[in-house]
């Protein structure tokens, strides 16, 4: 039997909201949520209330406390359905219901309700939301939060994650330009999705979603390690324990001699290998918090934008990360 102790002590995030995605969704439209800055266009340094990968940050559900997580992997924000039953948030009135898929595990049946966010600096009116079991996934990180603020409200913003001193700000978006000594990643927004390109160990081109709620350096699917070679016969691998928002599995972990990402490369990288949802759409792979924590970092998805300013020596334990010159 697994200890909770040893299994938090093991625990990876491959995504907080699973790389949500809704396999029915609603046929009448609905305007979008209002994002309205309290001055000019930023909201401020807000600090992030956890040590851990995650980027978790205090706000207000009809002027509840709550805490968030900001999470480029969501496609719709979601709250969780006791929060919502204890405020009695009105339900979307016509909407159908919502197929919920994580990236692993079993999906959910859902419903939307309406709500006012506030967070730090900056307010999101008549913003509707999934409702999900989000207590049981707090509860397994052992960083209970009742909000994923998805790519329905980042798309309006700049993020800017500053995880070496542990804080974030948002921006309008299209207000970000990159410094001289910035790290630009050739980022496609495909579907509201942020994706990029990768390359493990010299394979051909991986599509991979930015997801800030993934804690590892890097996440493929099955099939994805498969063609990048990581699952050929005679390959070393371990295993680690992961959640997404179909629940707890046990993840292959093979390590790649290199992982390019556009002007970068990783090496010696754990590359965690999932099993994706069945009859979900899952992406084929997930760049994480495990590479983006090493920077500044900037995701704009209104601009199509991403980069990242070095702000320590580019060395982390057992992986090394240096800019290579651009592919001709």
């Amino acid at each position: 039997m697994i200890s909770r102790r040893y299994l938090l002590s093991r625990l990876t995030m491959v995504a907080a909201g699973g790389a949500m995605l809704w396999a029915i969704r609603d046929r009448l439209p609905w305007p979008p949520a209002e994002v309205a800055f309290e001055s000019g266009e930023r909201s401020g340094w807000i600090p992030l209330t956890n040590r851990g990968s995650m980027i978790e940050i205090p706000g207000t559900v009809n002027g509840v406390p709550i805490r968030v997580v900001v999470d480029s992997g969501a496609q719709m924000t979601a709250i969780d359905r006791g929060l919502a039953q204890r405020l009695q948030l009105p339900q979307t009135a016509g909407a159908l219901p919502l197929l919920a898929f994580g990236v692993t595990g079993a999906p959910t049946i859902s419903h939307t309700v309406k709500l006012q966010l506030g967070l730090p600096g900056l307010a999101v009116s008549d913003l509707r939301a999934a409702v999900l079991d989000l207590e049981g996934l707090g509860k397994l990180t052992g960083r209970p939060f009742s909000m994923l603020l998805g790519r329905d409200v980042l798309r309006h913003l700049a993020l800017e994650i500053d995880y070496p001193r542990r804080r974030v700000a948002f921006h309008r978006t299209g207000g970000q330009a990159p410094t001289l000594d910035a790290i630009t990643l050739p980022l496609k927004v495909v579907g509201g999705a942020p994706t990029l390109q990768v390359r493990v160990d010299g394979s051909d081109p991986i599509n991979v979603l930015v997801d800030t709620g993934a804690s590892t350096s890097l996440a493929l699917s099955q099939d994805a390690a498969r063609k990048a070679g990581l699952l050929a016969p005679g390959r070393a691998s371990t295993t680690a324990h992961s959640i997404s928002l179909g629940g707890l599995s046990l993840d292959q972990v093979v390590v790649a001699q290199t992982v390019d990402v556009g002007g970068l490369t990783l090496r010696e990288t754990p590359v965690q290998i999932y099993v994706p949802a069945a009859r979900g759409k899952a992406p084929d792979g997930l760049l994480g918090a495990g590479l983006l924590r090493r920077y500044l970092t900037v995701l704009d998805l209104g601009a199509g934008q991403l980069f990242l300013v070095p702000q320590t020596p580019t060395i982390a334990t057992g992986v090394e990360v240096g800019r290579v010159r651009p592919r001709p």
